[in-house]
């Protein structure tokens, strides 16, 4: 009864919520952003590699126009920290970096907005960034504005060095002067974070959803399985507290894809990327593109796994830990026979080093239809019928994931 009342929830949760007053953000963003990889890159002299600069972002514009990914769903391109002059003009206005950015901001969002993909920037609340450039407190109006000329989509907006009273305040602030602007900007807010990880207050998501297009609730990912784990983790811990401000126009943010860094295995780069796609949450990669592998391009093109994470109802898939270490993650999603019978996601996720083998009956997990047919989102092979009495015995990996979409008959 419980499984089934959690169903029904979660089918009504996207229209309980309420959203950010931009209408944006309907499904999770898709795109690619500089931090997780490049970080604060200004050293181009002497890191070529690592350097962020003009001729990085239209080189990803390139990639996602010409290989595939804009097909997909992926459309944002976003430069975090690290991009501006050390200090204001005379005027008060945020300055690109002339060397690394000599043609500005406006000349990257053209040839971004020429390949029909969306472009994105970072500002923090406090006076200073999170790496010591100027941020935008006491500059909101200015820097919105500013923003909006240069035909920004998407805002990343930090929170270093601010206490939590203003913390509570500021982003709400700011998201105003951004929908005073009249141009659409997705809001992402590292609001809950630094009140739960730097103050160690609970978060007010109620507020953070009703103000906030996604927001970052644990720390930065890092490139290795590790920092991973941790996240999924996370995320499983704290399923009860976000779950329900969680939908269309609002998103709980685990933080960027570490594909194309050399940090994962093919099984960890499955877990990856399916714990994401039921999460519901953002897919933003951060690499060097060219270094992404074939298996890795092949998972991140993978419709029917982009079609779990970007079903449009929108719903957090919950975890229900059936072993330690083996987490069963359970997605009601569309299509649906008639308005009834949602097809479901189930992805048995084991973080351990050793295999484990499990049985499990998906028809406590929330089915309401009587027959199934199950697919292998990863094969894409459709490996069975199931009805509600059926159990499933499966082996799953070490460090590796075993994911099916059921769909009603």
């Amino acid at each position: 009864m419980v499984v089934r009342v959690f169903f029904l929830l979660c089918i009504l949760c996207f229209t309980i919520v309420r959203n950010l007053d931009n209408g944006l953000a309907r499904k999770p963003p898709m795109g690619w952003m500089s931090w997780g990889y490049y970080m604060c890159g200004v050293n181009c002299k002497n890191d070529k590699q690592k350097c962020l600069d003009e001729k990085l972002i239209l080189s990803v514009a390139d990639r996602f126009y010409e290989d595939g990914y804009q097909e997909a769903g992926y459309e944002y391109i976003i430069i975090d920290d690290c991009w501006s002059q050390k200090e204001r003009d005379r005027l008060g206005r945020l300055v690109p970096d002339k060397e690394r950015f000599p043609h500005g901001m406006k000349y990257i969002a053209d040839y971004i907005h020429k390949r029909g993909l969306k472009f994105g920037m970072y500002t923090n609340i406090a006076d200073v960034t999170c790496m010591g450039y100027p941020g935008s407190r006491e500059h909101f109006r200015t820097d919105a504005k500013m923003f909006a000329e240069w035909e920004v989509d998407y805002l990343k907006v930090d929170g270093c060095f601010v206490t939590e009273d203003y913390l509570n305040t500021a982003y709400i602030k700011l998201g105003m002067h951004l929908n005073a602007t009249g141009r659409p900007m997705v809001y992402s807010c590292s609001w809950p974070y630094y009140i739960e990880f730097i103050h160690n207050k609970k978060p007010d998501y109620r507020s953070v959803a009703k103000n906030c297009n996604m927001w970052r609730n644990y720390h930065d990912v890092v490139t290795s399985w590790h920092a991973i784990k941790s996240i999924i983790t996370h995320y499983q811990v704290i399923y009860e507290e976000l779950y329900e401000y969680h939908g269309p126009g609002q998103w709980n943010d685990p933080d960027m894809l570490i594909f194309g860094t050399g940090s994962l295995t093919d099984s960890q780069r499955r877990v990856h990327m399916a714990v994401y796609a039921m999460l519901a949450s953002p897919l933003l990669l951060s690499c060097d593109m060219n270094k992404i592998t074939p298996y890795e391009k092949e998972l991140l093109l993978n419709l029917d796994l982009l079609a779990i994470a970007q079903d449009p109802l929108g719903i957090m898939g919950r975890p229900y830990a059936l072993q330690p270490l083996l987490t069963l993650w359970v997605k009601p999603h569309l299509p649906r026979k008639g308005d009834k019978y949602h097809s479901v996601s189930f992805a048995l996720v084991n973080l351990d080093e050793r295999e484990h083998s499990v049985s499990f009956a998906p028809g406590q997990y929330g089915l309401n239809s009587t027959d199934y047919t199950a697919m292998d989102v990863f094969t894409k092979v459709f490996t069975r019928n199931v009805t509600l009495k059926d159990t499933l015995l499966v082996k799953i990996p070490p460090e590796d994931v075993i994911m099916y979409t059921l769909f009603p008959l």
